[in-house]
């Protein structure tokens, strides 16, 4: 006799983060019962700063451990997390960012609030390469704004970044820095532009969270709450009645006989396991996640996976590619004050060109050579040259208001054998490790020799020294793919709506749904298309006894 579930709802959604907490916060607005399973666990703010002050190293994951129950990679160990063929990476490693806890990965994300462009969702009659998604701007026009309200979008009404809006934005720009001014006067000699991005990081005070005051630790940690995290839109759902259970890791999903998920499996920190039932299942675990449970799910019912007839799941893993540019200034810039990034070139992110290579996003970085860990690099280097005390902080101090960096940005294009796969390995809560096989495009590569000549053009027109660059590398803050939407059900696991095309109740939202990854960030998209999946969502458990 099978095991009798622990719990059910109408509506069953896997992780916590952007699109879970959106799909919650719309289904309980329209009386839904929710139930939200998050296999990480859920802290107060407090905490995660006292381990990000403590921990030496500095990178996005710093602030939130790993723990066994629900493990995520940590800075010092992507290879160990994602299994690799480690003689051929070079260009080719992969090291995507991601946390299992309540509010997602927007916890450290850097706050960038732009919709795609309309091109954007047509790279292929528009450009001849990659993919068409199969819906458009003007469908998640009405979306994108529910979603900007939600978070408060501080915005420059005169430069929308090549998505045309409809409604203002939610809030005034956030003040470019001393540093944006002097970048931008060096590429008003080359003829190109800056502008302000827009931020889901209050200007002024928008829904009780405070106006940003510059800490700079944006990536990994909003010490106040000025930046938006899903963690808020988590919680509001959870005020108006969604339930949540926290350190409660979903292994398997079971398909009956008429291809229906009828309930899932879950796992304790304690090893301790039991089963949750529900008339809708919505997969909102991020582009590693929801794949990998998709893959561990096999059964007589589903024999290549939950999702995968078209042996879709995993495939078309998206990313995109960075390059960084550093030199010395002649005269001060003072890096470190205000947002970490605030403004960025406006030409190279659409046009003919990405018929033959990639769009570039370049980002006038406000935090030094190294983000987080200049001055701790720095005072290294000066101790070992025997510089200490009031000395070593006036030199630190010095040297670092001389850093400029710019980072590029390319888009990298769909290509099915980029893939996600089950390996033999297995992770402390018992799951196979996430393998990756992965390769840069040619046309990434020409986007970016594009951005690194702008700006070395750049460095040069502002007269910096020992300017250096390394070679271009996969980003770590942008993954999707793997289970992309699509009309061709033999390249795709879902459809518009993001219902799978294998399983008429099974939602699968969140970045691993999207065809492509242009340069405009993609999380307000996430956002836009879970707050849309939840009417359709609504329509069809009316529908269902």
């Amino acid at each position: 006799m099978a095991e009798e579930n622990k719990m059910n709802a109408d509506v069953v959604i896997i992780g916590a983060g952007m699109a879970g907490a959106h799909l919650a916060r719309s289904l309980r607005e329209k009386g839904i019962d929710v139930l939200i399973l998050e296999a990480g666990d859920r802290r107060p703010r407090g905490d995660f700063l006292k381990v990000f002050y403590e921990n030496p190293v500095k990178g996005p994951q710093a602030p939130y451990p790993s723990i066994p129950s629900a493990p995520h990679p940590e800075d010092n160990g992507y290879a160990d997390f994602y299994v690799q063929d480690k003689d051929t990476l070079k260009e080719n490693l992969f090291i995507g960012a991601y946390l299992r806890i309540f509010g997602g990965t927007t916890w450290h994300w850097t706050g960038f609030a732009d919709r795609l462009r309309p091109a954007d969702f047509r790279m292929k009659s528009l450009y001849g390469v990659a993919e068409d998604w199969p819906i458009d701007y003007e469908l998640l026009e009405p979306f994108y704004e529910v979603a900007e309200k939600r978070w408060g979008v501080a915005g420059d009404p005169n430069h929308v970044w090549g998505a045309p809006r409809k409604t203002p934005y939610q809030m005034p720009p956030i003040p470019e820095t001393y540093l944006d001014i002097q970048v931008t006067k060096a590429l008003t000699k080359m003829g190109l532009h800056s502008a302000i991005f827009s931020h889901a990081r209050n200007s002024v005070i928008y829904d009780n969270r405070p106006v940003c005051c510059g800490n700079n630790t944006c990536v990994p940690i909003c010490p106040i709450g000025a930046k938006y995290d899903a963690s808020v839109d988590a919680q509001k759902a959870e005020e108006e009645g969604a339930r949540v259970e926290v350190n409660a890791l979903v292994t398997f999903m079971e398909v009956d006989q008429n291809q229906k998920i009828t309930r899932v499996k879950v796992q304790k920190p304690d090893g301790s396991t039991f089963w949750v039932g529900g008339k809708a299942f919505a997969l909102c675990g991020h582009a590693i996640e929801n794949p990998r449970l998709l893959l561990n799910s096999k059964q007589e019912t589903a024999s290549k996976g939950v999702a995968n007839s078209s042996d879709s799941v995993g495939r078309y893993l998206l990313t995109q590619a960075n390059q960084d540019t550093t030199g010395f200034t002649p005269d001060p810039v003072f890096p470190y004050r205000g947002p970490q990034q605030t403004s960025g070139l406006v030409e190279r992110r659409d046009g003919e060109f990405r018929s033959k290579m990639a769009a570039i996003g370049t980002s006038f970085m406000n935090n030094g050579w190294s983000g987080n860990s200049d001055a701790i690099n720095m005072a290294h280097d000066l101790i070992d040259q025997g510089v200490i005390g009031a000395e070593l902080s006036k030199q630190i101090n010095e040297k670092v208001s001389h850093h400029l960096r710019l980072n590029s940005s390319a888009e990298v294009l769909p290509d099915r054998n980029n893939r996600l796969e089950l390996s033999d390995q297995m992770d402390t809560a018992g799951i196979p490790k996430p393998k990756i096989t992965f390769k840069m495009d040619d046309y990434t590569k020409e986007g970016l020799k594009v951005g690194l000549d702008i700006n070395l053009e750049v460095f040069k027109n502002m007269g910096a020294t020992e300017v250096k660059h390394n070679d271009p590398y996969l980003s770590n803050a942008i993954i999707g793919g793997t289970t992309r939407m699509g009309i061709d059900v033999k390249t795709s696991v879902v459809n518009a709506d993001l219902v799978a095309h294998d399983h008429d109740n099974l939602y699968i939202i969140g970045s691993s749904s999207h065809v492509t990854t242009p340069v405009n960030a993609p999380s307000l998209t996430i956002a836009a298309l879970a707050i849309r999946a939840a009417g359709h969502m609504e329509k069809k458990l009316a529908q269902t006894p």
